[in-house]
């Protein structure tokens, strides 16, 4: 049995007996032959690519000699200087060669309401792909075209390490020193899991020199099995891929089903990924889907074929090649001839007197974009055939690659000029891009249920409404009696929903919220001994009191876990309409009301919780309020000494062509009680962020820029490339600071969030409910470093940033609750109050209804540690995607400036120090990391930068200091 795509395939009898030959692309050195089923002979090609340049080669170490450190860069084939020789005295050192790289801080993106979980990825990454790697992990190392294999001997985030890099011993007693990224695949440990000599390494101990030579032997095994099982490897593409869609495929399940082995040995795992690896027109090769889940993508049928049918015109050279050059030459003629119109808005229009593309020329246009959209340090064989095409039109100066191929695609007017590649990821499969047929199938379902539910009645909330016998509850309660595209015909929580009548319920956020999915209130209680209780409430947008757990809607949900916020347009988890006029507060709420699960505590004067509730219910009276407006009479003293800080940051705003105007903001004075409302809410946000802060929490006061742009959303390019679209215009970019750290009212929402977390977590581990919990371990170290910071929120100096990283571990999704210690939360934490864009918010209302109602829980415990690793990696891949978007952007705002001559002064905070002058900075005006070359700043200076290169695609930019 073979694992593909979440799914478990039978093979049938036709299937193991049927002998199946496919087609592979083969690289030997600097050459590519192609051999298929069709069995024509092939023909070499060559290409050139830019030289590298080469450098001394290390000095072997001696008794006698002292270690220097040498920077080194990649050399010739088999003459590696990557490594430097350890001598068997020294191994327990490690002393290896400095080469320096950037590291990359990761910025947060702005979520509307809850700050961003402090985890390692979220507060400084080697990479925006770092996994959790180990010292002893076997790993299979992609660099330069060339492969690498050793064990990990110590980490990049080791405190001892001097190069920020991880050190891998090779087979020959070498060091590689390598970035996270450029690691494929690994075994976790395999060092201290394999005997060697006659002994076993004990967990934690250093890794002897003689154990590169573990490495070089499962290499080995795993190349004699490559050879040996060559038949039943290549018969995996035709077996189990999809006619038309990308499938995954997992290491594991193809190496079960090729070896006949349910527990595959580490041996088989290498020469499964290995096979994956080379035969990369059948097998697509995301380095960190690999190295996190094991997994693959398996290109259609249709497209391998397309693939293997244009290689072999190309070789052939074919009359087809010379009509499609023909063709692109006079496109690209045509449009570098017109006026783009950089003023004005975007336009999209089709030139009439330009030629169509045939079905042929589609092939040749999909080769190029399948080249471009190949992710890093994945072998694609194609740039030397994709040159022979474009090489003899002369259109480029530099050697063809990715940077050449993308201006190609935007100038024959396949893309726009703005192109966000992004966009098309195979790991997020956004809808309307054709990166997913499937994905673009649901988004069809999603319109028409959508219709479905707003043209249907709402439920009665008045307090006349009629009530149905148990029996007919019954039925409605129990999710197997209703279809995949029903909808609950009555709330299954009306015995049960609390109404909240007329009191005030808050609702604060940006005046572009495209739904309001939250509000806050406070209810002031007497009590018997004439005592004043004070509850604060914390109301939550109710999607699952329409939508069952078996609807459709909620399967396309878990498909997509959240939605996904770019610039340009959001790729909604649930259907926009929905949200925005059914499920959002404050729609028709005098009316009818709105529905929300309502999250409510009692604390005292030192946050401890005094009482909790969680109920469904009614509210009738929103207020709907806007940040900036509430920050006015709400306290600022927390943020008092960042007073400086404060002012720059809501005076930066950068934009071109235009500056984008806020949607109509009409501030309203509230009355004097909504006003002590508030402010009473605020002290007992602080009392919790301050106990918070005492118990491990923390900020980093780093600017974080977020681009907005006009029109919005921006339409999408075409995908089944009939002809070439004439772009012109520009869409305005503008960017502003995240003011998330920088303003009270934002901080007190995002507390009263934190809250709401907190108490579904206590509620649901009282009663054994299984839910996504998020925990975290306590580190008493960074308590430490916390304890010499006196301000309640806890901000912590540029200095301590880089040695908490290295201390903290990363966050773990699980069904078990658990201390979250960066949140400062000890009892448990969970996400609940963003059902209507987060798909693990709305799985928690599931259950947390189903026991109210004394139901069988829709999602039993096992089901649900099944589900975390697809959750949790697709969470990360949308942040991450998310986080490239709005660099891309910003980016390429910055690059408009600069061709303009109108970018103005920049200054950096340098954040993290390399040797030889490089630096990693965060420029202040625009919220985003850059390369900082040729200084001498030390770490938490600022300093004015002047731009030597912007690169939007590749998310660089290069800058150097101002000679002052």
């Amino acid at each position: 049995m073979l694992l593909v795509a979440k799914e478990t395939f039978k093979l049938t009898r036709r299937q193991q007996t049927k002998p199946v030959l496919v087609s592979s692309l083969i690289r030997i050195d600097n050459h590519v032959k192609i051999r298929s089923s069709l069995c024509f002979s092939y023909k070499q090609y060559h290409w050139t690519t830019k030289s590298v340049p080469e450098t001394s080669k290390p000095k072997k170490l001696t008794q006698h000699s002292p270690r220097k450190k040498v920077p080194l860069k990649p050399a010739k084939e088999g003459k590696s200087k990557e490594v430097q020789t350890l001598k068997h005295s020294e191994v327990s050192k490690h002393k290896v060669v400095k080469q320096f790289h950037k590291k990359k801080l990761i910025q947060s993106t702005s979520d509307i309401k809850e700050p961003p979980e402090i985890e390692l990825p979220d507060v400084v990454e080697a990479s925006p792909k770092s996994i959790q790697l180990n010292v002893g992990d076997f790993v299979d190392v992609r660099r330069n075209g060339r492969s690498y294999v050793g064990i990990i001997a110590k980490l990049s985030s080791d405190p001892t390490s001097t190069t920020n890099k991880n050190e891998i011993l090779l087979p020959n007693n070498h060091l590689l020193l390598t970035r996270s990224e450029d690691i494929v695949f690994k075994i976790t440990e395999y060092a201290y899991n394999k005997e060697f000599n006659n002994s076993k390494l004990v967990l934690g101990s250093p890794i002897p020199e003689t154990y590169g030579r573990l490495a070089s032997d499962l290499n080995k095994s795993a190349q004699i099995l490559l050879h040996s099982k060559t038949f039943a490897f290549r018969q995996i593409h035709s077996q189990f891929a999809d006619e038309l869609e990308n499938k995954k495929i997992t290491i594991q399940s193809a190496a079960r089903h090729i070896f006949q082995n349910d527990n595959p040995t580490e041996a088989q795992l290498l020469s499964t990924h290995m096979f994956f690896f080379k035969e990369n027109i059948f097998f697509m090769a995301d380095p960190t889907e690999i190295r996190q889940t094991g997994t693959y993508t398996l290109r259609s049928k249709r497209s391998v074929d397309a693939i293997i049918k244009v290689l072999e015109w190309i070789r052939l050279r074919d009359p087809r090649v010379m009509e499609f050059q023909e063709k692109v030459a006079k496109i690209i003629q045509h449009i570098r001839s017109l006026d783009k119109k950089s003023s004005e808005p975007p336009s999209f229009t089709k030139e009439e007197t330009l030629p169509e593309f045939t079905s042929n020329d589609q092939m040749f246009i999909n080769l190029v974009k399948t080249f471009v959209l190949t992710p890093k340090n994945s072998q694609s064989g194609l740039e030397a055939h994709l040159s022979a095409i474009l090489k003899p039109l002369k259109l480029y100066e530099r050697d063809f690659d990715k940077e050449c191929a993308i201006q190609f695609l935007k100038e024959i007017g396949v893309w726009a000029p703005w192109e966000n590649l992004t966009v098309y990821e195979e790991t997020t499969k956004l809808s309307g891009h054709g990166v997913s047929k499937e994905a673009d199938k649901e988004q069809e379902d999603f319109k028409n249920l959508a219709t479905n539910l707003l043209d249907s009645q709402s439920f009665n909330t008045s307090k006349s409404k009629v009530t149905l016998s148990p029996a007919s509850l019954l039925s409605i309660k129990t999710k197997d009696s209703l279809g995949e595209n029903d909808f609950y015909p009555h709330d299954i929580c009306e015995d049960i929903r609390h109404d909240f009548g007329d009191l005030p319920v808050y609702t604060i956020d940006d005046p572009t919220a495209h739904e309001l999915d939250d509000g806050i209130s406070i209810e002031r209680v007497n009590n018997s001994s004439g005592t004043e209780s004070v509850w604060v409430h914390i109301h939550v947008a109710d999607p699952s009191t329409y939508i069952h757990p078996g609807h459709r809607l909620a399967q396309i949900a878990r498909s997509r876990i959240q939605t996904v916020y770019f610039p340009e347009r959001n790729y909604s988890m649930l259907p926009s309409p929905l949200s925005k006029k059914m499920f959002s507060l404050g729609v028709d709420a005098k009316t009818r009301g709105n529905y929300v699960m309502t999250f409510s505590l009692r604390i005292g004067d030192d946050a401890s919780l005094l009482d909790y509730k969680v109920r469904p219910s009614i509210i009738r009276n929103v207020k709907i309020l806007y940040y900036d407006d509430v920050d006015k009479f709400l306290s600022w003293d927390s943020l008092s000494k960042f007073k400086k800080e404060i002012d720059f940051v809501y005076n930066q705003i950068h934009f071109h062509p235009h500056r984008i105007s806020l949607p109509n903001n009409e501030y309203n004075t509230l009355p004097l009680s909504d006003q002590q409302d508030l402010k009473d809410m605020q002290k007992i946000a602080n009392i919790h962020l301050k106990n918070r802060g005492q118990k491990g929490s923390f900020n980093l006061h780093l600017p974080q820029g977020n681009a907005e742009l006009s029109p919005f959303p921006l339409d999408k390019t075409q995908f089944d490339i009939k002809y070439p679209i004439i772009f012109t215009g520009l869409p305005t970019i503008q960017v502003n600071l995240d003011k998330f750290n920088y303003s009270p009212a934002r901080m007190m929402v995002a507390e009263f969030m934190i809250m709401a977390g907190r108490v579904a977590s206590i509620f649901c581990s009282e009663r054994n409910i299984p839910i996504l919990f998020r925990t975290q371990p306590k580190n008493d170290e960074i308590l430490s470093i916390l304890s010499n910071i006196d301000d309640d929120i806890r901000v912590i100096p540029i200095s301590d940033m880089f040695k908490i990283r290295s201390l903290l571990q990363p966050m773990k999704t699980t069904v078990e609750p658990g201390p979250h210690f960066s949140m400062g939360i000890t009892e448990g934490y969970s996400k609940v109050t963003s059902p209507l864009r987060r798909y693990g918010d709305l799985l928690v209302h599931w259950q947390i209804k189903a026991s109210l109602l004394n139901d069988r829980l829709p999602f039993p415990k096992d089901e649900l540690i099944n589900s975390i690793p697809y959750i949790t990696n697709l969470e990360k891949e949308i942040r991450r995607s998310q986080m490239k978007s709005n660099k891309f952007w910003i980016l390429d705002l910055v690059n408009r400036l600069k061709t303009d001559g109108n970018l103005p002064e920049i200054t950096g905070i340098i954040i993290e120090e390399f040797d030889k002058g490089d630096r990693t900075v965060m420029i202040r005006e625009f919220g985003i990391q850059g390369k900082l070359v040729k200084s001498t700043g030390n770490l938490g200076d600022i300093i004015k930068l002047k731009v030597k290169d912007v690169i939007p695609n590749k998310h660089n930019i290069i800058l150097e200091p101002v000679n002052t």
